[in-house]
């Protein structure tokens, strides 16, 4: 039997996708203003306190347990209605409902097997508080700042809050909703997500420049060319000084230290900025293949 404490953020995920962990941490700060604010309203004197319990992938798990106490002690039927609460806020079935018609089936998804054990008396006591909190809007900001952070993860394809870890929730709130729900917690102005990568590329060099200074040279990587400062100082030297003499004819293949930065533009990452920090690599004149760096400092 599930524990009226046990709650989880499930995340559904694009296939072969791994949720952005800065989006997914923001996602669950939002979770744990959410229980908060409901928790204060139910029970002002309460306090609430989220604690991860573990995660699993697949799509994503981020289940928590739910400490709650007030002046008065613990109290299980007010624990019940906060979680109905942010399942309503979170989730696809229980929103607008009528406390006198919440069907039975609706009670059995926000809490499972754990509905067997709720009497007529325990529901009544749990509708009319939820039916308060909804009608106060209780948690429902934070709830809309939770669907405004994970709009920004392309990978997110949906979102539930559920008490079964087991199992994928039957309620999944789609991502085509996430910018209706949000309630305009997206700031208006636009948010700039970058990512910087680096590594080890061939590239082939457009053209160099045989000035000092930080012009971009141009190379090109399949069929994108792109500009970027060489910042290997002993490289750029040794080419404009003529110790190494850089083939001049097409293709020339280069081995480099590549650093890639992109932004987050309609859900697709695109360059904005190339950076060639190290050389490793370059055929010179009269010789076939690579010859690697360091250079030869005799």
């Amino acid at each position: 039997m599930m524990s009226a404490d046990q709650l989880s953020l499930y995340l559904d995920l694009e296939e072969g996708q791994k949720a952005d962990l800065e989006v997914a941490a923001r996602a669950a700060i939002a979770l744990t203003a959410t229980v908060r604010e409901i928790a204060a309203f139910i029970d002002p004197f309460s306090d609430v306190k989220l604690e991860l319990i573990d995660s699993s992938e697949g799509s994503l798990f981020l289940n928590t347990k739910v400490r709650f106490l007030s002046a008065a002690g613990p109290k299980e039927m007010t624990l019940y209605a906060v979680l109905f609460v942010c399942l309503t806020w979170i989730g696809t079935s229980a929103v607008g409902f009528v406390v006198e018609k919440i069907e039975d089936h609706v009670w059995e998804q926000a809490f499972g097997k754990d509905f067997a054990k709720l009497s007529d008396d325990d529901k009544k006591d749990i509708a009319d508080l939820v039916a308060r909190a909804i009608e106060a809007n209780a948690g429902k900001k934070p709830s809309e700042r939770l669907y405004a952070e994970l709009s920004q993860d392309p990978a997110v394809k949906g979102v539930a809050v559920t008490k079964d870890r087991n199992k994928k929730p039957s309620s999944i709130v789609p991502r085509s909703e996430f910018a209706s729900r949000s309630g305009g917690a997206v700031r208006n102005e636009r948010v700039i997500q970058r990512r910087t990568t680096r590594g080890i590329r061939k590239v082939i060099l457009v053209s160099p420049v045989l000035v000092p200074g930080k012009r971009r040279w141009k190379f090109r990587i399949g069929k994108e060319e792109f500009g970027a400062p060489v910042h290997d100082t002993q490289f750029v030297d040794a080419v404009l000084s003529g110790k190494f003499p850089i083939v001049m004819k097409s293709n020339v293949e280069m081995t480099v230290d590549l650093e890639v930065t992109e932004e987050l533009n309609d859900g697709h990452w695109e360059a904005m900025d190339y950076n060639v920090w190290r050389v490793l690599g370059a055929p010179v004149q009269f010789q076939g293949e690579q010859t690697s760096f360091p250079l030869d400092k005799k």
